[in-house]
């Protein structure tokens, strides 16, 4: 690092005295070998593009009213030899860098040593919201980005453990009436060793507390309301197609589908005549709607090759109050991997193919969208806030400005990727979590 320092000054000296350099030279005369030596080897020397610099990976937490940057060079623990590296070289500095919104331009905050991998920045300087990325960097070598981490000081909102969702141990899914009368949900029973069925509920709750249960389907998953409350609909991979319920007469009605077992959830239009689903296999994905009155399903966009990386994802989707549009999680890429994101996009129900999407920084993933009862806001689980695990954060984004905001959640409270956040009202979400291990429901205000 002290020779390093030595060129440097060499060469801001010469740049700004010109006389100096004649003065260096007279002075160390007989030296001459020296002189040249020092001169050649201060020569800048050529990025050599195979070399690989080692990144790192990012994590923020956030204390008080600072942001706390800590990270770690990316290594491989190997099992087996010989072991593959992640780089060729060593990083000799880290620049920290900031945007200070969701798609702002990064700025370089501060420059640190490679034995410095820590920084503590006030939120003062850098406002409620950043993404920060770290760029390892060697003379020798191309600089590489970090992951990107998104952050946030906003204040911790409140939440409950919201008891609608079943009597049994184990649920998944989930969904409440408009009026917050019903609530269904699925359970996961074992009836045998190794046999396993789960059941399908409609709860009848008071004070959001069920006092009642009906079985709906000993096989049912990822069931939704109509708008009016008074059907069900779900996929059915043993009747190989969408269940349509009636909850007063207790009957129900298969509307016939290819691949019925690619389906995850279901959507309803506003009016209640349609159904919007997605089939994801591991080779391809394509979004679809079907009428509720019955016949055949018709696609809204062309099959989207998963090799490609520009597919549907297999996450819950929803229909905009407006009815203009279904929201889904999509996977993309420009050019090459380096770009790749989950973004949430709008497409048209009348096939008319992607209207638009909530573009993101590379690496996150935005999943489960939500549509808020007045259309006005969108909410949506992200992986933005975690490099390491890909857990999942809660965001909701106002549709008209197309700003986002995390909801805060207390320490360990850590929204599940199995379910959509739900809303009750425009100022309440229900979403999913897991806490010490143990799955349980709970809602928060806005």
């Amino acid at each position: 690092m002290a020779f390093y320092n030595l060129c440097d000054a060499i060469r801001v000296s010469t740049r700004t005295n010109p006389a100096y350099g004649f003065t260096m030279k007279r002075f160390l005369s007989q030296p001459l070998l020296m002189l040249l030596t020092i001169f050649l080897s201060c020569k800048e020397k050529a990025v050599d593009p195979t070399k690989r610099v080692r990144p790192v990976t990012l994590q923020i937490g956030v204390s008080g009213a600072f942001y706390d940057l800590s990270w770690e060079p990316n290594r491989v623990v190997c099992v087996t030899a010989p072991c593959p590296d992640l780089a060729d070289v060593e990083a000799q500095e880290y620049a920290v860098q900031i945007a200070k919104s969701e798609l702002g331009t990064f700025q370089t905050y501060r420059i640190l040593d490679a034995d410095e991998k820590s920084i503590r920045i006030p939120a003062s300087e850098m406002g409620e919201q950043i993404v920060a990325r770290i760029v390892s960097k060697n003379k020798g070598t191309p600089s590489v980005n970090s992951n990107l981490v998104m952050a946030s000081t906003a204040f911790l909102s409140q939440s409950a453990y919201y008891p609608g969702f079943g009597f049994l141990e184990d649920v998944s899914g989930g969904d409440v009436t408009p009026d917050g009368a019903k609530a269904t949900y699925t359970g996961l029973v074992q009836e045998t060793p190794g046999t396993y069925v789960t059941p399908l509920y409609v709860a009848t709750l008071q004070n959001e507390q069920p006092i009642a249960k009906k079985l709906v389907n000993r096989q049912g998953a990822g069931a939704s309301f109509s708008p009016d409350g008074k059907q069900l609909a779900y996929p059915s991979r043993t009747e190989n197609g969408i269940i349509v319920y009636d909850l007063a007469a207790e009957t129900s009605r298969t509307l016939p589908v290819a691949d019925a077992s690619r389906i995850g959830s279901v959507a309803w239009s506003p009016d209640g005549q349609w159904l919007a689903y997605t089939t994801v296999s591991s080779e391809e994905s394509r979004l679809w709607k079907i009428a509720t009155s019955g016949g055949s399903a018709t696609p809204l966009t062309p099959v989207l090759p998963v090799r490609e990386s520009n597919y549907i994802r297999q996450s819950f989707l929803d229909w905009s109050p407006d009815g203009k549009s279904i929201a889904v999680s999509r996977a993309r890429t420009d050019n090459s991997n380096d770009n790749w994101r989950t973004t949430v996009s709008l497409y048209s129900p009348d096939g008319r193919g992607e209207l638009s999407h909530f573009e993101t920084q590379p690496g996150w993933i935005d999943t489960h969208p939500s549509f808020s009862p007045n259309g006005k806001m969108l909410a949506f689980l992200s992986s933005r806030t975690d490099g390491l695990t890909k857990s999942y954060s809660l965001w909701v984004r106002d549709l008209t400005t197309g700003q986002v905001r995390q909801i805060k959640l207390l320490p360990g409270l850590n929204p599940s990727g199995e379910f959509a956040p739900r809303w009750v009202g425009n100022e309440r979400l229900i979403f999913s979590a897991v806490v010490q291990g143990k799955k349980g429901y709970y809602s928060v205000f806005l």
